[in-house]
């Protein structure tokens, strides 16, 4: 998000200068990137006309111009696409310092001479970017000097906005924090509208068939306009926050857009058939072409904004090609809506389209300015444009969102921050903040503002309350209490012993995605499904994987395709799996998976070059089995076949605990390894149960077989609480444990 000065000046008078409030803004939770400041060059810089124009022979983009200054014409070459006769330009004379800091000399090229320069935004330090040279308004006078008509700079923060924070993707909503951090009056700007006798009503009809989508849609009409460029000072200021001018209609979208946060579009009134307008879900497989030009499908849960024949907009997403603002638009349907974050944000995520609207509403806006904005986008829209706007707006508010309350304990702040605010700054801390509190109750009830969804509890009231007084406030700790004792955790003390275990036998251990997409063309056979995710973020990660024999398998075929034949790759993590029909839900599963492929010894010159086998792995398996002390390891293969192909699993203690096995090399051929890859994969969960290892806080390590029992060495009348292999002592007396 990019943050003009300037602009947020307009809502309330800023109590520090340019360079101190980047660090503001730090502190009120923005992350500011860069911060970039808009002086320009306008010595020597006049008001000109171009008079002729004509392409220079043997180039595809010069031409030389005949350009007024003001009584002279100045021959100057010009490169832009965008010259032609009549157009009125900015023209930099010899002497004049563009904002680079070069300076335009007379010049002759392609035998031409140059004496000066038409400027575009980016040359005379106005903005970040060009498309051409800038084009004047045309009641700007040839011959004038610059200053007069082009302000006098600015500085545009580059800011980065947390998820839960919404309101600062708007100057309003900044400007709303700045004045709480400050305890100063921020100020709405304030737009007068002249309605005609028409109503709205008569023009257009709104009918929502998706209300928990589109809980709100408003429209108003503007007819008679006249689509022309905006005004300079408003394109400037977009160009500098970062979009690109269009048309007055739509840059008027746009920089209320920026200045409040809620996104607006704009219908050509023509291509709305039967002037109706029906918010509702498209049809399973509906083709829609959005202004950038592009086909989507659209699946059953995409919102569509759409008249009586076709969709016109993509909800909270893009306009259609179909209705958009042309040349020769004269009647203007606008529409402000709140649309549910997560419908937006399911289908941006779904055609790949993350948009200025879509990145608003998915995050949410505020429902209840809608009618403010409506009306301030109907009255620009008539400044610039001319046209008449009809009285009154088509609002569809079928169920008002409730704003939150939330009930706020006073000493609770003093709890969890440990510092004492008086009541009476907290209370006036949290209206700053427009919310409503009501201090008389016991707890207090705080009402929250609808443009700050991300306060629902009450700590996020405390954490406000420290943000507005300032994170500098919080003295510095000089003591600590730090626990010096503790029991680690018998799951993470297996996985590590494992990881050692596999480590010492030749491993190395791999560190994949826990999500991926399986492909058949990439992948070994039999290996478990997983479970599909919803809503992936990408194609690439779709499945939660429900073994990780197949990332695996993966990296070992690339390691292959590079000369690295000979691998031992290990990882432990977790697999998902999908319940069964009595139990749906999704559970996970903490294993340890390997891969064995290549020579039985490492390259040495006194080694055979034998190819691992069979025993290899049983051998691997067996270390393992010894090192954890399992509870009667059985390794079983109960699957073998001449090809190579051999499946097996390992019982711990009668129960299956994992499995291993070879694919042959005509199964691993077409996967990209040319030899047979040894694998086994275990559930550490069931290791876990059965594990014979002792207790690190047991104080009896060197455990004593006395007739048959086992005795920890605790005192008799104590309880013995860490001992798991006593089946008899676990938590209970001693003096009831063993028979000695």
């Amino acid at each position: 998000m990019l943050i003009s000065y300037n602009w947020l000046s307009e809502f309330v008078d800023l109590p520090v200068p340019p360079s101190q409030l980047a660090d503001v803004l730090t502190w009120l939770g923005l992350e500011v990137e860069a911060v970039h400041e808009y002086k320009p060059s306008l010595d020597n810089v006049v008001i000109g006309q171009v008079v002729e124009c004509e392409r220079i022979a043997g180039t595809d983009h010069l031409s030389i111009t005949k350009t007024s200054v003001g009584g002279d014409l100045l021959s100057i070459v010009c490169g832009a696409p965008n010259v032609r006769p009549g157009l009125k330009v900015v023209v930099m004379l010899p002497g004049a310092k563009t904002a680079e800091g070069s300076v335009i000399k007379k010049a002759k090229l392609r035998g031409h001479e140059s004496h000066g320069m038409l400027a575009s935004e980016q040359e005379l330090g106005l903005a970040p970017s060009h498309a051409g040279i800038l084009e004047c308004p045309d009641e700007w006078e040839v011959g004038t000097a610059a200053p007069k008509y082009m302000d006098s700079g600015d500085t545009v923060f580059d800011v980065e906005i947390t998820p839960n924070r919404p309101d600062f993707l708007s100057h309003i909503g900044v400007a709303r924090d700045i004045a709480a951090k400050y305890d100063l009056k921020w100020r709405r700007k304030t737009y007068p509208l002249h309605e005609s006798a028409r109503p709205a009503g008569d023009f257009v009809n709104v009918t929502i068939n998706a209300p928990a989508a589109c809980p709100r849609y408003l429209a108003r009409v503007v007819t008679g306009v006249k689509v022309a460029p905006a005004p300079f000072d408003v394109r400037i200021r977009l160009l500098r926050c970062g979009i690109r001018p269009i048309s007055n209609i739509v840059d008027v979208t746009n920089y209320l857009m920026l200045e409040t946060g809620q996104p607006l579009h704009a219908f050509d009134a023509r291509f709305v058939a039967d002037r109706t307008i029906d918010i509702r879900f498209a049809a399973q497989g509906e083709k829609f072409v959005t202004l950038d030009e592009k086909e989507h499908k659209l699946q059953a849960h995409d919102l569509l904004i759409a008249d009586s024949k076709h969709g016109i907009a993509l909800a909270g997403v893009m306009g259609g090609l179909n209705s958009g603002i042309r040349p020769d638009t004269t009647d203007v349907v606008i529409e402000c809506a709140y649309f549910d974050p997560v419908h937006i944000r399911r289908t941006a995520k779904a055609l790949g389209m993350s948009t200025d609207s879509s990145r608003r509403f998915e995050r949410g806006c505020d429902p209840n300015q809608v009618p403010y904005v409506a009306a301030a986008t109907a009255s620009l829209v008539q400044q610039w444009g001319g046209g008449e706007v009809l009285a009154g707006a088509v609002d569809v508010y079928p169920k008002p969102l409730v704003p939150v309350g939330i009930a706020f304990r006073p000493e609770r702040v003093s709890a969890l921050i440990g510092l004492d605010y008086a009541h009476q700054e907290m209370a006036g801390i949290l209206a700053r903040l427009d919310c409503k509190v009501n201090s008389a109750v016991s707890p207090w009830q705080v009402t929250a503002p609808t443009h700050r969804p991300d306060l629902e509890r009450e700590v996020d009231l405390i954490e406000e309350i420290v943000r507005v007084r300032g994170y500098d406030h919080i003295p510095t700790a000089e003591t600590s209490k730090v626990v010096l004792t503790g029991q680690d955790d018998p799951a993470y003390l297996l996985r590590r012993k494992v990881e050692d275990i596999l480590v010492a036998e030749g491993f190395l251990e791999a560190l994949s995605l826990s999500m991926w997409n399986p492909e058949p063309r990439r992948d070994p056979p039999g290996l478990p499904a997983g479970v599909e995710v919803a809503n992936p973020v990408t194609d690439e990660m779709r499945v939660m994987q429900g073994s990780v024999l197949s990332p695996l398998f993966r990296a070992a075929a690339a390691n292959f395709e590079r000369g690295d034949k000979d691998l031992r790759l290990f990882e432990t993590t977790r697999t998902f799996h999908q319940g069964q029909s009595d139990d749906p839900r999704t559970w996970e599963t903490r294993v340890v998976a390997g891969l064995m492929v290549g020579r039985r010894y490492p390259a040495a010159w006194n080694q055979p070059k034998e190819a691992l086998d069979f025993f290899d792995l049983k051998g691997v398996i067996d270390v393992l089995c010894r090192r954890l002390s399992l509870d009667k390891p059985e390794i079983i293969c109960y699957d073998i076949d001449t090809s190579g192909f051999l499946r097996g699993e390992l019982r711990v203690n009668g129960q299956v605990a994992g499995q291993f096995g070879i694919w042959p090399k005509d199964v691993c051929a077409p996967l990209d390894i040319d030899a047979p890859v040894a694998w086994f994969e275990f559930d550490l969960g069931s290791w876990l149960r059965t594990d014979r290892r002792r207790s690190p806080s047991c104080n009896f390590h060197a455990f004593r077989s006395l007739g048959g029992f086992v005795r920890c060495g605790r005192p008799r009348d104590s309880v013995c609480r860490s001992c798991p292999d006593c089946p008899r002592c676990r938590r209970r007396p001693l003096d009831n444990c063993l028979a000695v």
